[in-house]
């Protein structure tokens, strides 16, 4: 065993206090470090770090999320503020800038998440395909709704050429951005509207040729002579009328009547034209039928009533106004097609509702920025009109409407008529002008109004 010297003993005695002193000051240093660290960490902690990033604007759909739920749930995830920067207006670039604002380590999580959203999303690609200009119609649906639709079903994005043509066999170009699965299935949905089109055409064709060629003349139903009201078969009733369309595209109508080319009137083909030829078919077979031909007889008459008709032209049955009354005949006018003829009063029969619910068809109209010579129609200029126009013919003319005008307290649209059926174009105006039938004019029309109604738009 060591033996320690008294000297040693009170050497060693004397340094155990330091030690210790020395130990716990060491212990102490140790603790502040800490302290200061963890306060250092919680101050950068706190600061506010604001990041910014580029994304294709064609991806920014997706960070959003539908109602906004995505980029809600990247906020809800990291804690950060996660924000699109408007776009200046006339920017044409293609990314846009997200703007993440938040904690440092809150505003790397968000990056993360978007930066994992855009490596996600499939590659855009775009493809072209080009359809007749005349299909425009059937592919964009009413108030664009058809190619809303296609767009949202198929998730691409669908843009259709602008510009219009007179000749409804020039081809237009459709634009699809999307991924490979998305434009296909736009294409595909795009083609099913070109299958629908091409039906309609071939069955247009078929009840064109079936149908009469009238050649009944139009009379002014305002200017009926030898009226004899009798008494009424029941309240005047409002019905709807074919209306013009709000844009100055050309489209494809059929002139149905003529009084003058400054007074005629037209059927606006479209899915509507099939219908009219079943309702008429509807109508003969109703009231040609020996089942039914006493029935619904005219108790009563009243002019501004629709009744059923046939024309004195042919034997089928057809919508009509009285326009006067006689006691032996009725002056019609024929609602769907704009002329007018007389039928003994025995013949017309009442009016079914169900007969009722297609809009009656035809339009009045006039010719724009075109006078008669000697401010008068002649008899040959009237049959150059309709000879140029294939009138009551039913085949397919251009027309738009380059202005409306007020006409029996209404609007009525004036129209620039192209024939595209033969080798070359007809402008029908510049045609009766070369021909010495006309001259063009500048004129002043009116703008239509919300509230006006067409004439024989409603019973009088």
């Amino acid at each position: 065993m060591i033996q320690l010297s008294a000297v040693q003993k009170t050497a060693i005695l004397l340094a155990l206090p330091a030690t210790a002193l020395l130990l716990y000051l060491l212990l102490c240093q140790s603790d502040e470090e800490e302290v200061e660290e963890t306060v250092k960490e919680n101050v950068a902690t706190s600061r506010q770090n604001l990041i910014e990033i580029k994304v294709p604007s064609d991806l920014s759909g997706a960070i959003i999320g539908r109602q906004g739920v995505q980029i809600k749930e990247i906020q809800d995830r990291s804690g950060a503020r996660v924000n699109f920067k408007d776009q200046i207006s006339g920017d044409q670039s293609t990314d846009r800038i997200v703007v993440i604002r938040g904690t440092h380590k809150a505003t790397q999580q968000a990056e993360v998440l978007i930066r994992r959203i855009v490596a996600e999303q499939p590659k855009i690609e775009q493809s072209e395909m080009f359809v007749p200009q005349r299909t425009l119609g059937r592919i964009i649906g009413r108030n664009g709704n058809t190619i809303r639709h296609i767009s949202e079903a198929s998730k691409a994005r669908v843009k259709i050429e602008r510009g219009e043509s007179k000749d409804p066999h020039a081809m237009k170009s459709i634009t699809i951005r999307g991924s490979t699965e998305q434009i296909a299935a736009a294409k595909e949905m795009i083609q099913e509207k070109l299958s629908e089109e091409e039906t309609f055409r071939a069955k247009l064709s078929v009840n064109a040729i079936n149908r009469q060629q009238r050649g009944g003349k139009y009379k002014d139903p305002h200017q009926s002579v030898d009226v004899t009201p009798q008494s009424a078969i029941g309240q005047s009733n409002h019905f709807e009328t074919m209306q013009w369309p709000q844009h100055s595209d050309f489209i494809e109508v059929y002139v149905a009547a003529v009084e003058n080319p400054g007074h005629f009137w037209v059927q606006k083909i479209s899915s509507l034209s099939t219908q009219l030829d079943t309702l008429t078919e509807d109508m003969t077979n109703y009231y040609g039928s020996l089942q039914f031909s006493q029935l619904d007889q005219l108790d009563s008459i009243e002019v501004g009533s629709i009744v059923a008709s046939p024309f004195e032209h042919d034997s089928s049955w057809y919508r009509a106004r009285v326009v006067g009354a006689s006691a032996e005949k009725l002056d019609l006018f024929y609602v769907d097609f704009g002329d007018s003829g007389y039928v003994p009063v025995g013949v017309a029969r009442k009016l079914r509702p169900t007969f009722l619910r297609l809009p009656f068809q035809a339009i009045e109209c006039q010719m724009a920025y075109l006078e008669p010579v000697d401010d008068h129609w002649s008899d040959e200029s009237i049959n150059t009109f309709e000879e140029l126009t294939h009138t009551a013919q039913w085949k397919v003319i251009m027309a738009r409407a380059i202005a409306f005008r007020q006409i029996h307290d209404c609007v009525v649209p004036c129209l620039e008529l192209v024939d595209t059926n033969g080798e070359q174009d007809v402008n029908i105006t510049k045609e009766l002008a070369h021909r010495g039938y006309a001259t063009c004019c500048e004129e002043q029309y009116t703008e239509p109004s919300e509230t006006s109604t067409p004439v024989h738009a409603q019973a009088q």
